[in-house]
């Protein structure tokens, strides 16, 4: 039976551009390492780093609530947390405390790094909060309806965000607002919802999409006004953000629709289409449409170094798409489904679940490791060979749990240090199980007892 809008809302309460931004930080100029949802503003999820396929932790970091959203990273190397405890954490590198802004209230969106290095996070409120690189507050924004969609800024500092409330916002620097666009009610509803983080294309222009409001608008970056929009004629629900190509393509998932789109970035037509989750082909095993025939697109693609499109539903199958609309492969993965997805400069896909596993995924569909926790997993993050991933369980179901974490794992491990992300057989990742991991594990053990 297909998800209601209750459903959508209890989800968020549970788990609450394609040009390199610079920011000046004592002088000199530093690229931006990942500065929002997807890496970019283009949303492609796709690293300029390659990712590790084993390695140790190399530091934890505890939150006590929920981090339900993307971390981001700066250009000197500070990870931001944001927390459904209310807090916005920046850590140094070696995963120390730097500061935190308590916002008090359930911080839901990613947080945005803005070209000056100022930092923008949207709040269950429906605040936006633009907070500084030393932790001050220097705005907030209010909307009338929580914050989920993680902000987009342009080249010259213009804030872009959505809120449940509708609309999509433009801001200037200071906070002020320069125009507001309007999405669709469901029905005779007048009231939209935006739960898509809007991307910017290489020519500025702004794409957007409302949950009840089956069109991606194209909008003008000086007021707003439509350049073109899409239609899905299936009437399927945008949640996740569009994706877009180097090319310019755009990619979009939807509720309610099995169906990836290609979209032309001139006009707004339909290049292709092609179903996911066709229960008659090939793909999947035998029961899946009695287990998996609702399943649909609740987490962004993301783009390979080639062009591939990653794309995961609400299934435990992880699909790649050709640039042409072809499917590739489908590889399932594990029993649980809705992967966030990030790819890294060498073509490895990294799959988070709420199995407790993050999967590592070849070019050619082989999981080559894995990292496992007790925890749900999401949206991992590649910058400088590191793979950071956070912790987003919660006690929304009245199930009290330990503090959740925020993992970084790297490829080098320290003399005696035992890979958590590796081949499950492969302890000691040499690409082969023999005795030595025999030694491994037996060494670890002992240790124990």
């Amino acid at each position: 039976m297909k998800k209601t809008i209750l459903t959508i809302i209890s989800l968020l309460a549970i788990r609450a551009s394609i040009a390199a931004d610079e920011v000046l930080i004592s002088g000199d100029t530093h690229e931006i390492k990942w500065k929002s949802l997807g890496g970019n503003f283009a949303r492609t999820g796709l690293s300029d780093s390659n990712g590790p396929e084993s390695g140790c932790i190399i530091w934890q970091f505890e939150t006590t609530r929920a981090v339900s959203a993307s971390v981001t990273v700066g250009a000197d190397n500070t990870v931001y947390i944001p927390c459904e405890d209310g807090k916005l954490y920046a850590l140094d590198p070696n995963g120390s405390l730097i500061w935190s802004y308590d916002a008090n209230t359930p911080l839901i969106s990613s947080p945005t790094i803005g070209p000056d290095g100022t930092l923008y996070v949207g709040g269950m409120n429906g605040n936006l909060y633009a907070i500084d690189i030393n932790g001050n507050l220097l705005w907030t924004y209010s909307t009338e309806g929580f914050i989920y969609s993680s902000p987009a800024v342009s080249a010259e500092g213009k804030i872009y965000v959505g809120s449940q409330d509708g609309f999509l916002y433009a801001l200037d620097k200071d906070g002020s607002e320069l125009w507001r666009f309007e999405t669709k009610g469901p029905g005779k509803l007048q009231m939209g919802t935006i739960f898509a983080s809007p991307a910017i294309g290489a020519d500025e222009t702004v794409y957007i999409s409302g949950l009840y409001d089956p069109n991606l608008y194209a909008l003008g970056s000086a007021d707003g006004s439509v350049k073109w929009k899409c239609n899905f004629e299936s009437q399927g629900w945008p949640f996740a953000s569009p994706v877009i190509a180097n090319e310019g393509i755009i990619y979009q998932t939807l509720l309610y629709d099995t169906n990836l789109y290609a979209i032309e970035p001139q006009d707004g037509g339909i290049i292709w289409s092609v179903d996911l989750a066709d229960p008659t082909s090939d793909w999947f095993d035998p029961n899946y449409a009695q287990e998996y025939g609702d399943a649909d697109g609740w987490s962004e693609p993301a783009l390979g170094p080639e062009g591939t499109i990653y794309v995961s539903f609400d299934d435990p199958y992880l699909r790649a798409v050709e640039p042409t609309g072809k499917i590739q492969w489908v590889r399932r993965l594990g029993d649980m489904g809705g992967f966030t997805l990030t790819v890294s400069n060498d073509g490895k896909i990294y799959a988070a679940c709420d199995d407790g596993n993050l999967y590592v995924v070849n070019p050619n569909g082989e999981e080559i490791a894995r990292f496992q926790s007790q925890a749900w997993l999401n949206f991992p993050v590649i910058v400088d060979n590191l793979l950071i991933v956070a912790d987003s369980k919660d006690d929304s179901l009245l199930i009290t749990y330990e503090n959740n974490n925020v993992y970084s794992i790297t490829p080098e491990c320290s003399e005696g240090q035992i890979p958590v992300l590796y081949w499950s057989a492969d302890l000691n990742s040499d690409g082969a199980v023999n005795v030595n991991d025999i030694a491994i594990l037996a060494a670890y053990w002992l240790r124990k007892e």
